[in-house]
């Protein structure tokens, strides 16, 4: 399955570590699976697959996580059980708009941090 720009994905950190799982989802539909659980993750997620960054964030490179390292994480390595651990506890991110609030897609707008180049405010770009 291609990944299109504006991808979305549900990430999970685990606590006091870098490390984070995560899975690349419809974010709509993440939303009403955390309401009704009777919505097939088919629905939910592009893929019935698990990344992990080891060094955490947008840097790291991400990959599949061994059987072992998800058994460690989420006590389990049965994939649907720890996709639905990851929708059910971690944030979404949208990649395009920059939304990783939890799953609120209501506030997509960009901050300014003043007027830059075109603008007469003071600072590197006057």
């Amino acid at each position: 399955m291609a990944i299109s720009q504006d991808e979305a994905r549900v990430i999970y950190k685990l606590k006091n570590s870098r490390e984070e799982f995560f899975v690349y989802v419809d974010p709509e539909e993440v939303l009403n699976w955390r309401k009704d659980k009777s919505i097939p993750l088919t629905s939910v997620v592009q893929n019935f697959d698990v990344f992990e960054t080891v060094n955490g964030g947008n840097e790291g490179i991400a990959g599949r996580p061994s059987k072992q390292r998800l058994e460690n994480a989420f006590d389990t390595s049965n994939i649907t059980d720890v996709i639905e651990y990851i929708l059910q506890h971690g944030n979404i991110h949208h990649s395009r708009k920059g939304l990783s609030k939890g799953g609120d897609l209501s506030n997509e707008k960009n901050e300014s941090r003043g007027k830059g180049i075109s603008g007469t405010a003071v600072g590197v770009h006057n």
